[in-house]
């Protein structure tokens, strides 16, 4: 063996120090990225769905009619002979006002009243009772009382006619009569709105905190020159409703034709009501003027009632008001825009380009056009750089692109494909946290979103 010969020794400890530090450093790898995606908060998407908003304006309105209020010549005890919604003939008699009180004592000394009214009396006072259970609410407590009156009321009258039969002749002379100078409906509540003048109108009208409604009913000690009973001789009545300056406009918009008729509900109704209608201007504000020939018996015991105007409902795509977003994009003139090759829509822009030799070249270029107008498209402007010039074929006539306005455009952020992309959306109204967005757009049913636009940016991926 050759003495001379060198013997190099292999280093075997490189080997296992190169793959030890690769191991590590993928090990470290994944720690930190373990350790950022845990301190990174998660983005929560919302998936889009349709919903149609009512429009409708619900407001509660002062009932005005001609009211002829009719008082008692003599002092005594009323007893009436006409029930409460009742019509009556012109110069018919509406009551007696017994001076003496001999017909009131002959009916408080009644022994018996077994068989005193029918089976369809008692209907009438079970059906009065049922319908103040079903409108009953804590809110309204008050009419309570009101009902109480009518109830009372009402027993009086059906029991009325009976016990005048049996009392015959034998009040002689006591007895004086009250007729009405009018024919039409009768009522037996005062409440002070009777001489109301519209042209007065004022928002004090509608507070209905210091509103009392005085119910008239048989056995009542009335002295000479008080209220004794109400008639309501015609058919014609208004409704009036304070109405803010927007929902005058929403009003006039929606029924802008010269003598189109408002659709409107009462008291949450079944049916919808249909009757001309004007703006009126108060001293204090605007004021809606329904005019009504019909109906006047179901709202005859009404000096307030809930009308809700029925207007168009909007329809779209419901999205959360934190997912709506801004973009800055350029307003190019729509004059810009051309077809290029064999395509017939305008989806192009041409753009000077300056060459090495300084020759100038036309290049086409398709950005994104997020929506346009008579006047305008609204480009993405990612695709052009500053120095740029757009030239306009038809013309010749050139822009640079730094001198483009710059405005911004509503959209949201689409997460359909795990980016977040905008999307530009037209918000037709807001409504508490949720927007109505228009359903013709680049926005779809049921694609996803990112709940929170201020969590992400654009193009950023989110899973």
């Amino acid at each position: 063996m050759d003495k001379n010969k060198k013997i190099i020794k292999i280093n075997k400890d490189i080997k296992f120090n190169i793959a030890s530090a690769v191991v590590a450093c993928f090990f470290l790898y994944v720690v930190i990225t373990l350790i950022l995606s845990l301190r990174k908060e998660p983005v929560t998407t919302y998936n889009v769905n349709k919903t149609d908003i009512n429009n409708n304006i619900i407001i509660e309105g002062l009932v005005v009619r001609d009211e002829l209020v009719l008082n008692s010549e003599k002092s005594g005890y009323v007893c009436y002979y006409i029930r409460d919604g009742e019509k009556i003939k012109k110069n018919s008699m509406v009551c007696t006002i017994d001076e003496t009180g001999q017909v009131y004592n002959t009916i408080s000394d009644s022994e018996s009243y077994d068989g005193l009214l029918s089976s369809d009396d008692y209907n009438e006072v079970r059906n009065l009772i049922s319908l103040y259970k079903i409108s009953y609410k804590d809110a309204s407590f008050y009419n309570a009382y009101n009902f109480e009156n009518t109830l009372n009321n009402k027993v009086l009258e059906l029991t009325n006619e009976v016990l005048m039969q049996q009392v015959g002749q034998s009040t002689g002379t006591s007895l004086a009569a009250v007729s009405s100078p009018e024919s039409g409906l009768v009522t037996y509540y005062i409440d002070g709105y009777e001489n109301y003048n519209i042209s007065n109108v004022s928002k004090s009208d509608f507070d209905k905190s210091n509103y009392k409604k005085d119910t008239l009913k048989t056995g009542d000690i009335i002295s000479a020159g008080t209220p004794v009973v109400k008639i309501i001789p015609s058919e014609k009545w208004n409704i009036i409703l304070p109405i803010t300056d927007d929902q005058a406009a929403t009003i006039n918009s929606v029924y802008s034709e010269e003598g189109e008729r408002l659709l409107f509900k009462i008291n949450n109704s079944s049916y919808d009501v249909s009757m001309p209608f004007e703006i009126i201007y108060g001293n204090d504000g605007k004021y809606l003027n329904i005019s009504l020939d019909k109906f006047m018996l179901n709202y005859m015991a009404e000096r307030f009632v809930t009308v809700e105007i029925i207007l168009e409902d909007d329809t779209g795509l419901k999205v959360p008001v934190s997912a709506l977003t801004e973009k800055e994009v350029y307003q190019i003139p729509i004059s810009y825009l051309s077809g290029g090759g064999n395509q017939s829509s305008n989806i192009k822009l041409n753009v000077q380009v300056m060459g090495d030799n300084n020759e100038i070249t036309i290049k086409q270029v398709s950005p994104t056009i997020y929506k346009t107008d008579e006047e305008y498209c609204y480009v993405d402007p990612l695709v052009f750089d500053d120095t740029d010039v757009l030239l306009n074929i038809d013309s010749n006539e050139t822009t640079a692109v730094s001198v483009v306005p710059r405005v911004n455009i509503e959209g949201v952020y689409s997460a359909n494909r795990g980016i977040a992309e905008f999307r530009m959306v037209t918000v037709i109204k807001t409504i508490d946290d949720f927007a109505l967005v228009k359903s013709d757009e680049a926005l779809n049913i049921y694609d996803n979103i990112i709940l929170d636009s201020s969590k992400v940016h654009e193009n950023q991926i989110i899973y």
